[in-house]
């Protein structure tokens, strides 16, 4: 004669299944974190590599223009530091860019050489804290 699944006594009890259940959450609950915590990590990477990208864009921007127009909008015209509060396309970032006129003596060069220096940071809010990235560069007259 034939026992079936529901008239057999091999099968599992409340307790038993309650223990699996406990066993699982235990193990499951550490996997889970982890997961988070990754996800985290992998978001706020994405962020630091689009901000110093809009750095990158931005330097290549200003020293396209030359050294003459850069002087002249940055430090003749007073444009230094200029504030991008929103970038197109990225609302969570805000963009400064600083150009100084840097003294050739104190930088090795030979007197009357022109030197400017420029600095763009990119910066954003993560939870309470307030991030950034930084790119400087230097522009010579010729």
């Amino acid at each position: 004669m034939r026992k079936t699944l529901l008239n057999s006594c091999c099968g599992y009890s409340f307790i038993e299944l309650l223990v699996a259940l406990a066993i699982l959450g235990l193990v499951s609950a550490p996997v889970l974190a982890l997961f988070t915590g990754s996800f985290s990590s992998i978001a706020e990477a994405g962020r630091r590599s689009s901000a110093v990208n809009l750095c990158r864009e931005k330097m290549e921007t200003v020293k396209a223009g030359g050294y003459e127009a850069v002087y002249s909008y940055y430090i003749a015209a007073g444009g230094s530091p200029h504030v991008e509060e929103e970038i197109p396309g990225q609302p969570l970032f805000r963009r400064t860019t600083v150009v100084k006129a840097l003294d050739p003596t104190e930088n090795g060069l030979p007197p009357g050489s022109d030197l400017l220096s420029i600095k763009i940071t990119v910066s954003w809010t993560a939870g309470e804290r307030e991030l950034s990235e930084s790119l400087v560069s230097r522009l010579a007259g010729r």
